[in-house]
């Protein structure tokens, strides 16, 4: 049978590859350590890795590489970014401006906990993606690999190959003059990778420069100093059109996924220098689509950038994981608010892998099961106890699982949501409140949050009547389904529109006109705290 699943697809050829090249696979990831890497970045090394483990479910060898773009220069000062718990922080733009155009490996790191500005977010990013489950990682610096001459050989056959280099990246790029030359040294005065290349030395193997400052990017200017000097090719760095490509040799690159940004340009362009500069091939692409937050880009500047460890605050690992599995053909847009959609998702992939949902169609049975195994760390020998999310929001606010996670328990196993539990079942219940419990806080609407708020309304015969109805039924065992449809029969009967019905008892518990699904609020408040509730509104 053809492999359904886009990582099975991709994975089939990366072996074939392998095989035919005399190489294991090997799926690579690559970051600047610019600063905070969002949760849209992600998407580079999720995909990496679930081909990765596609490969070694094939049975053959296979190794997920992550390096750390860490001798680019300092571009921009970020208006935030993270520490090493994930929480963010305002940054002087005054304090750090001097550091502009240096390598972020001698900038200093803003919190003072690291050696150095690329220190910090490296490290920050690899916590960021273990904790969404992303293991089985083996991290460079690129640094490092200038500083041990693992780049000389293609700094060198850049050099030998001059012309050829000049001419094709005056097809790719028009604004590079007819004397290009790809090496961009550190300048031996002023420390910033700043400087143009205007000779060299293949003997020496030594290159002339300006410091005359450049544009980062195409948009951000960086003065120079002015000194002229030589640097070795151990004393600077390849242009990213250069680097990208010669970090697919070193590590022997099976397959790498890239933004949409890159598919027209620097695909086309690093692509033709792989073939006819390094002599080749280069690895097999998958391009991947932007992720909007809420319908928006991700800013740090407008406060709306998430990184994993504030997702996995309030989903679980597998859950957010899982959000990665799907094929990006199209713009992904996350919803933050209503964050059950992604939880929900997940599940439904969860209980068909376990036969509990049933899909029709076989192909998308495989691809949801498939999606639920490269979500996941460990697969479960049975279904994991999974609290409905919104359910879990409503206890948590109720019963503080900080407080005391019995309390919350009792009232999943009062309103049958729970049974007999293991010690596994409790730390998914554990981990399920608590993340529901930093979402309601953090991204809940309002009418989700609960201030139990005592009032006096006043009441008409009417709504006493359908109230003391209700006081009846509360007395009863009795389910969400059951309970949310007979509050709507007690309204019909009692001659109110349900939706004033509702109106009253959200002002009786909370003051507001509005709340979250009344059945499920009554049933996580507590039946009799609500009966005692409503007997005051009613006398």
């Amino acid at each position: 049978m053809e492999d359904v699943f886009w990582a099975d697809q991709i994975a089939a050829q990366a072996i074939e590859r392998a095989k035919k090249e005399g190489n294991i696979v090997t799926c690579r990831s690559a970051a600047s350590t610019s600063g905070a890497k969002h949760i849209g970045n992600i998407f580079d090394v999720a995909k990496s890795y679930i081909v990765h483990k596609a490969v070694l479910k094939k049975g053959f060898e296979s190794r997920f590489v992550l390096t750390h773009d860490d001798r680019d220069p300092l571009r921009a000062i970020p208006d935030r970014v993270p520490d090493l718990e994930g929480k963010w922080h305002s940054i002087s733009e005054k304090k750090f401006e001097q550091w502009l155009g240096h390598p972020y490996v001698n900038v200093p790191d803003p919190f003072g906990c690291c050696t150095s500005w690329a220190d910090h977010f490296a490290k920050v990013w690899e916590s960021g993606i273990c904790s969404a489950g992303i293991t089985d990682v083996k991290v460079f610096s690129t640094d490092k690999l200038y500083r041990k001459g693992v780049f000389d050989p293609y700094v060198l056959k850049a050099l030998e190959k001059i012309g050829l280099v000049q001419e094709l990246m005056q097809k790719f790029q028009e604004t590079k003059t007819e004397n290009y030359i790809p090496f961009d040294a550190v300048c031996g005065k002023c420390g910033k990778i700043t400087t143009v290349a205007v000779d060299f030395d293949l003997k020496k193997k030594r290159i002339s420069y300006e410091c005359s400052g450049k544009e980062l990017a195409g948009k951000y200017k960086i003065d120079g100093c002015g000194h002229t000097g030589t640097a070795g090719f151990r004393d600077g760095k390849l242009p990213w059109s250069f680097e990208w490509p010669a970090q697919w040799a070193i590590f022997k690159t099976t397959f790498g996924p890239f933004g949409k940004e890159h598919a027209e340009g620097s695909w086309p362009r690093c692509s033709a220098i792989m073939r006819e500069i390094y002599g080749k091939e280069p690895p097999i692409p998958h391009i991947y689509e932007f992720l909007l937050i809420n319908g928006e880009k991700m800013s740090a500047r407008r406060g709306n950038a998430y990184i994993a460890q504030e997702m996995v605050r309030i989903v679980e690992p597998e859950v957010f994981l899982y959000f990665y599995t799907k094929r990006s053909k199209k713009q992904r847009d996350l919803d933050l608010v209503h964050i059950e959609h992604m939880v929900n998702d997940f599940e439904h992939a969860e209980r068909v892998y376990f036969g509990i949902d049933k899909e029709k169609n076989e192909q998308d049975k495989i691809n949801l099961m498939r999606m639920y195994e490269s979500s996941m760390d460990k697969i479960p020998k049975k279904m994991p106890l999974r609290v409905p999310y919104q359910f879990a929001a409503l206890i948590s606010q109720i019963h503080n699982p900080e407080e005391g996670i019995e309390r919350a328990i009792s009232l999943l196993k009062s309103t049958g949501h729970v049974r007999s539990l293991t010690k596994k079942d409790r730390q998914y219940i554990r981990k399920r409140l608590f993340c529901a419990k930093n979402w309601a806080e953090s991204f809940a609407p309002e009418e989700m949050k609960i201030v139990l708020h005592e009032t006096n309304v006043k009441l008409s015969e009417q709504e006493s009547k359908a109230l003391s109805s209700l006081l009846k039924i509360l007395t009863k065992k009795i389910n969400e389904p059951e309970l949310q449809n007979q509050i709507y029969e007690i309204a019909k009967s009692s001659g109110m529109d349900p939706k004033d019905f509702f109106r009253i008892i959200y002002r009786i518990l909370t003051g507001r006109d509005s709340g979250p699904r009344l059945g499920p609020f009554i049933i996580s408040i507590g039946e009799k705290k609500v009966a005692m509730l409503l007997k005051k509104a009613v006398q």
